[in-house]
This record gives structure tokens, sequence and C-alpha cells, in this order.
């Protein structure tokens, strides 16, 4: 039990240095011992969408969805690979769910936010960082994703308001 926990904290401090390629086979071998670990297939999934391979990540996404369908780190990232892949309705959905499971997680409002602004629904996407705000007014993600969608409306005194907040 240990020496999975100290793996999983090794595997962390990879992801974070940027090393995906080392995070992916060192996961995969882990996975082969642990199966059980649900936090490993979120560690390789975020492995396989660092690196750009959306068709994995979605596939070991999930794989760990269907072991845990209550498990919100996967559901939101699941839900981005879907927004990344092009399967908008199908991320909606997910971030839909999270939010009605854990209204406090932030997260998922700032991604479900992004995936509106993405698709010019700037108005939308404000309303979602605006409840993310509410939940933490000083979050860097939130004040900086303000920003941008205020800047897709054309108003950049808003803007610029948001954007100097992060630096706050």
């Amino acid at each position: 039990m240990k020496n999975i926990e100290n793996d999983i904290k090794i595997l962390l401090n990879l992801f974070s240095s940027g090393r995906f390629d080392l995070v992916v086979s060192k996961t995969k071998k882990l996975i082969r011992n642990f199966p059980e670990y649900l936090i490993l297939y979120n560690i390789l999934g975020s492995a396989y969408q660092k690196t750009g391979n959306l068709k994995l990540a979605k596939l070991i996404f999930i794989k760990g969805y269907k072991m845990d369908s209550n498990n919100i780190a996967i559901m939101n990232n699941l839900a981005n690979v879907y927004k990344n892949d092009g399967e908008i309705e199908l991320s909606e959905n997910l971030f839909k769910k999270i939010i009605e499971r854990k209204p406090d997680y932030i997260n998922a409002y700032v991604n479900y936010g992004n995936l509106k602004r993405d698709n010019n629904e700037f108005e939308l996407a404000i309303d979602l960082y605006n409840k993310a705000l509410k939940i933490d007014q000083k979050n860097p993600a939130v004040l900086y994703s303000l920003a941008l969608a205020y800047q897709g409306l054309g108003k950049f005194d808003v803007a610029i308001d948001y954007a100097k907040k992060t630096m706050l």
C-alpha cells in the first residue's frame, strides 16, 4: 500500500515536470499491478491528453468512468477530452452532471465556461465564470477566463480590469 502511494507521488512529480512519456510507461506498469487504483487511470489519461493523444486519453477516462461513475476528477477530464475532440453535447452533459453532484467544484464551472467561450457563447461563459467566482473570488483561472470572455465581447475595459485582478 505504501509503495503504491509513493509511486503515485513520483508519477505526479514526473507529470508536473512535463515528462509525459515516462508517466505513460510507468503508469501502465502500475495499472497492471494495481488495476483498482482509479487515480492511475486519471494520471494516464491526463498524460495522454498532454501529449495530444485524445483517442487514448478518452479510452482511459471512459474506462475509469465505468469503474466509478461518481468520480468527479475522471468526469471532468473526460468532459474536457470530449470538448477537445468536438463532442460538445457529451462534454456539456458531463459538466452539468458534475455541477449537479458537486456544486462547489470550481473546475467544472471554469471548464464548462471555456467550452461556451470557445463556441462564442460569451454571455453563457461569463455566467458560469461568475458562479465559479462565488466559490473563490480570487481564483486566477476564473479571473483570467472572465478577462478572455469580456475581450471576446469587445468589452476591453472590463477585460483589462479582470486581467489586472489575476496579478493581485
